[in-house]
């Protein structure tokens, strides 16, 4: 016996509800022309004679990859009117013209140049140099040059410098100096004439008078003389003259 015997349930009811459910027969015939034309093929939408046709300018342009700018070089003939207008270099200025007495070599007599002096040898006799004049051997005599500067142990004439002068640390000087500028660090027996700046480091050792524009004195500096400012262009006289 089935469920719906033991319910009590109108059996009539039931049938005419569930009778919806069920397709009849004119149903299961719309249905089927509904699908008839499913069981053919199914149209290609995507068919490529469908599809609008791609003209020949269209397909080039697709194939074209854009080139790289090509930056156009000078020509020669440009180049070299560009690096004629350069001003040329004067030689002395690129490499300046330098003798060197070497290290072992001894001068007896004196000796003079145009162009600047590098001594490491001996020269017992006097030195001229119009340019720049380097000092780091022994020389006896008497010394000039644009610019001078000294390293050496001992040094015995008068120095005359055009521009500045230099003398490092443990060398001695014996004669009287002159120039436009000078920075000492060294001994001095002599009297200084400067008519610039004049700087007197901690290591200097002078026995003499200094004539000089400007005097600057470190401390540890021993002077044994008269310093003098003459050529700072002050009128001592007129300024202490009474009126």
């Amino acid at each position: 016996m089935s469920d719906f015997d033991d319910a009590n349930v109108d059996k009539d009811l039931l049938s005419q509800i569930f009778a919806n459910d069920i397709p009849s027969e004119e149903e299961d015939t719309v249905k089927d022309d509904l699908f008839a034309d499913s069981s053919g093929d199914i149209p290609d939408l995507l068919a490529e004679e469908d599809l609008p046709e791609e003209t020949e300018e269209e397909a080039a342009d697709d194939q074209e990859v854009p080139e790289a700018e090509e930056i156009e070089e000078p020509a020669a003939e440009e180049t070299a009117a560009s690096e004629s207008t350069l001003p040329a270099q004067d030689p002395a200025e690129a490499s300046e013209d330098v003798t060197v007495i070497s290290k072992g070599t001894s001068i007896n007599g004196g000796i003079s140049a145009n162009g600047s002096l590098q001594i490491m040898g001996s020269i017992d006799g006097d030195v001229d140099c119009l340019g720049k004049l380097y000092i780091y051997g022994q020389v006896s005599g008497n010394v000039s040059g644009a610019e001078v500067f000294i390293k050496t142990n001992r040094l015995e004439g008068n120095i005359d410098c055009v521009g500045e002068l230099k003398i490092e640390v443990d060398t001695v000087v014996i004669g009287d100096v002159s120039g436009s500028a000078a920075v000492i660090a060294g001994a001095i027996k002599g009297n200084i004439d400067v008519n610039g700046p004049v700087t007197i480091d901690s290591t200097a050792i002078i026995r003499g008078n200094i004539k000089a524009k400007s005097i600057q004195v470190n401390n540890g500096a021993v002077v044994d003389g008269y310093c003098s400012l003459n050529y700072a262009g002050v009128d001592l006289d007129d300024i202490f003259e009474e009126k």
